[in-house]
């Protein structure tokens, strides 16, 4: 009869050859090309070319959302302060707290908002959401086709996240960060779906001072290839703010940060569009951007002017919450322009041809694709990712535990 060594060992065999077996099957659907590392990031998509935005006139907030976003959350980095946000010195508190890493290169970080979702399951295992934001830790942090180099991956959490899905991402290496609620007033604010109405706590990522620049990206979000590359991207720099003669700002709206960072993309409408996309091949509304997936540049200043138009009733159309109001501070047309990254960073409604001529990374569910259509190789794909990185984790655990035994 074999011992509980042989039988030990019988198991982390088992559950090794299972990960070896989902890396083949991933590989199977999508073969990746060599990457191309130059110091260190990946430099896939750079040749798209940008488009203009310098005349093109800011987008009508007319737009038809067809997804719940939750957010993400990290911890192990400063907590933010949550005192009166209106009046915060923008580091000054702490002299380090300045984007840099202490030999002085640029501190980055990609971070996603979790909060309470409609799968509040203490069996972790049925809850939708929780599986992509572990997904997301775990191709930015452990999967070898995916993974970043020196990039923090920070999950912030609202008060609403119970302490074993915290823990389980700390486990799974995600700085857990937790925030606290960004409110609007309900009397006036409508969003289009009532779950949506502490969305704008993924305001609260402007507080990270510690880091230069951030990529925000929505919890239902999925790499294909490592995705670094995007710091280097021309439209993820810092700008500075215009000087507009014709510019009015509304009444008691905070002043205007003197640089700033919004860098993103048009929505397409669905998967019948060309790659990239563009104005008139499948973007949905050019000029308005999604805010499930887009580069910062962390602010007190610019923290301070976003919130500002919280307290001030219909200062802006609340339908689509934070993505409205982003897209109407950050209008073409106004001092503070939003970036057009290039489109072979991100794509929501992905195709088959998409992946295989170069997307990097996908913003899409991995158990429901309803605008995918005849993708099957696509949708396959994401729901691999999921058993994937459980296999992962479900070995990851097991040497861990076996460790701490030893």
């Amino acid at each position: 009869m074999a011992g509980p060594a042989q039988k030990r060992l019988v198991t982390i065999t088992a559950a090794f050859l299972a990960i070896c077996l989902l890396l083949v099957s991933s590989h199977h659907y999508y073969a990746l090309p060599d990457r191309a590392p130059q110091n260190g990031v990946n430099t896939t998509p750079a040749s798209s070319a940008h488009p203009s935005n310098k005349d093109t006139a800011a987008a009508d907030t007319s737009y038809e959302a067809d997804e719940e976003r939750f957010g993400h959350s990290p911890d192990n980095v400063a907590k933010p302060g949550h005192a009166d946000h209106n009046d915060v010195p923008e580091r000054v508190a702490n002299p380090k707290n300045n984007g840099k890493h202490p030999d002085g290169r640029e501190k980055l970080a990609y971070a996603t908002l979790f909060s309470a979702t409609l799968d509040q399951d203490e069996d972790l295992e049925n809850d939708k959401y929780f599986a992509s934001v572990r997904i997301l830790v775990w191709q930015l942090l452990h999967n070898p086709d995916t993974r970043t180099t020196d990039i923090d991956v920070v999950v912030m959490v609202t008060p609403s996240v119970s302490k074993s899905r915290r823990d389980r991402l700390e486990r799974d290496g995600a700085i857990v960060y937790p925030v606290e609620y960004l409110h609007i007033d309900k009397s006036w604010a409508r969003p289009a779906q009532p779950q949506w109405i502490d969305i704008f706590t993924k305001l609260r990522v402007w507080e990270m001072t510690q880091y230069s620049r951030v990529l925000l990206m929505d919890t239902d979000s999925m790499l294909v290839r490592p995705l670094d590359g995007i710091f280097q991207d021309p439209a993820a720099q810092i700008q500075p703010t215009k000087h507009m003669e014709n510019y009015t700002a509304i009444e008691g709206v905070a002043p205007l940060p003197p640089t700033h960072l919004l860098a993103s993309l048009s929505e397409v409408w669905d998967s019948y569009h060309e790659f990239p996309p563009a104005d008139g091949t499948g973007l949905k509304k050019y000029g308005y951007f999604n805010a499930g997936f887009f580069m910062l540049a962390p602010s007190i200043a610019a923290f301070n002017h976003y919130r500002s138009f919280l307290d001030i009733p219909n200062s802006f159309d609340s339908k689509y919450m934070e993505q409205n109001l982003l897209n109407q501070i950050h209008a073409w047309g106004g001092p503070m322009p939003w970036q057009e990254l290039n489109y072979t960073w991100n794509i929501r409604c992905p195709t088959d041809a998409d992946i295989e001529k170069g997307l990097v990374s996908i913003h899409e569910k991995w158990w429901t694709q309803p605008y995918l259509y005849n993708n099957d190789k696509t949708k396959a794909w994401l729901k691999s990712r999921r058993w994937e990185m459980k296999g992962w984790y479900d070995a990851y655990d097991r040497f861990a535990h076996r460790d701490k035994d030893e």
